[in-house]
């Protein structure tokens, strides 16, 4: 059940709401269809809770924790992949027998699209990309991808779409990532006003791109602008949390979510947090810009990818949230009901396997405030 009540003091120019935890009695009602969304069976993932997602993009890294957190609660997952069917095998143990469905798609196939979606109420779209390839560049991913899947999702009759882009795009940014996915959220805010866009800030978790990467090359980590630059990582396990809300309650569609940390850090307090859980010094080396980018083209040319030029633009940038107004009202954790853990808390478990192995067991240790120093 979801209980909607004006808000006092700083926020009382938005809603809040209070999500209650739902019972097998609660019936969701699309307000797009109309349509009752009822469960049948025991509840979680033994059963069906009545809905059917269809989650593009399953295979990167917050995928696979929107599926697990599906199927979890019983939900049918449809998982459409590129190229052969043992990208998504480790997505299968996810749900039960016929619970989590595979299908090879491909985003300019319009008729791949349509039976992805054909029996779908909700639709997740998670495509995105930090690097250019032979087949598909920023613009092909990021502006038609989405306005193909908008357009057909409309079409074969899904009830909602929920579309991640990322914190702090712009159209007009130097990050032909952050560009594109600025022009593509855009473009389906103007002509698909019932999309929730999520705009999460640096995320991480297991296999992540943050926490990974300091851990693994802690003895000469490559920064820019003397790791100035202010960050708020997520984690991905309450990403995929605040997606699962979102599909579940119905004032949700048409408003725009960011979720960030609520602790500001910048990324050498981040190092030097990751030093304290390691218990021992990451080696920061700074490196100019520029030429940082240029040694990222060239390797851009080889068969395989390492890193990538529109990777380093990315370095360097602020992630700030976006000031809520009226006329532009941004939604978070909080309008959720969702508490995000914070980096301090969670560090440990996916840095751990990195330390030294005399040093793996120890407890933490941390002090709140030293790393900031």
């Amino acid at each position: 059940m979801v209980i909607k009540f004006a808000s006092i003091g700083a926020r009382s120019t938005k809603f809040a709401f209070d999500i209650v935890k739902r019972g097998k009695s609660d019936i969701i009602v699309r307000n797009s269809t109309r349509e009752a969304i009822i469960s049948q069976g025991p509840t979680g993932r033994q059963a069906w809770n009545g809905q059917t997602a269809t989650v593009f993009g399953c295979t990167g890294f917050l995928g696979r924790y929107v599926v697990t957190q599906m199927a979890r609660e019983g939900t049918r997952v449809v998982i459409p992949y590129r190229g052969i069917s043992e990208h998504v095998r480790h997505l299968k143990p996810t749900g039960d027998l016929g619970m989590i469905i595979p299908m090879e798609f491909d985003l300019r196939n319009r008729k791949q699209l349509e039976e992805c979606m054909a029996h779908s109420d909700v639709v997740v779209n998670l495509i995105g990309r930090n690097f250019e390839t032979k087949n598909f560049t920023h613009e092909m991913v990021h502006i038609d991808g989405p306005i193909r899947i908008a357009e057909v999702a409309k079409d074969v009759g899904v009830a909602r779409l929920i579309h991640v882009s990322r914190l702090g795009v712009d159209s007009s940014s130097s990050s032909s990532i952050l560009s594109t996915k600025a022009k593509g959220e855009r473009y389906l805010r103007e002509n698909f006003p019932e999309t929730t866009i999520v705009r999460p800030a640096t995320m991480f978790g297991y296999e992540d791109e943050l926490l990974t990467n300091i851990g693994y090359w802690k003895t000469n980590f490559l920064t820019v602008k003397q790791a100035t630059n202010i960050m708020r990582p997520v984690n991905v396990e309450d990403v995929a949390k605040a997606i699962g809300q979102m599909r579940q309650n119905e004032w949700t569609a048409g408003k725009v979510f960011e979720l960030y940390n609520p602790n500001e850090y910048t990324q050498q307090e981040i190092i030097n947090l990751c030093s304290m859980v390691l218990r021992e010094k990451v080696n920061a080396i700074d490196v100019p810009q520029g030429l940082l980018r240029l040694a990222a083209r060239m390797i851009d040319i080889l068969p395989y990818h390492y890193t990538s030029h529109h990777e380093v633009d990315l370095m360097g940038l602020d992630e700030i949230p976006t000031e809520s107004s009226p006329e532009n009202e941004i939604f978070t954790f909080e309008d959720l009901g969702i508490i995000p853990q914070t980096l301090e808390e969670t560090a440990i478990r996916y840095l751990r396997h990195y330390r030294h192995f005399e040093n793996e067991n120890k407890p933490m240790e941390l002090n709140a405030r030293a790393f900031r120093k």
